[in-house]
């Protein structure tokens, strides 16, 4: 896959590869493969994350409030 998709849905099998290459390789490398951006990449695992039941320590600087 060489050029840059729109991602809907990962598979599950397709975040299974992810994890796995995540490893061995950067997110940038693993997006190449999968036709994804960097971003694409951490923004899967870390929802997978979320969904495993990680919550975000509350001193966290990114999980207060917003000041919009």
């Amino acid at each position: 896959m060489d050029e840059m998709r729109p991602r809907g849905k990962w598979s599950d099998s397709e975040l299974n590869q992810v994890k796995f290459l995540k490893d061995y390789k950067s997110a940038s490398e693993v997006g190449k493969i999968f036709g994804a951006t960097k971003n694409a990449i951490i923004g899967a695992l870390y929802r997978d994350k979320v969904k495993n039941g990680y919550v975000p320590p509350e001193d966290s600087k990114y999980t207060g409030p917003k000041n919009l």
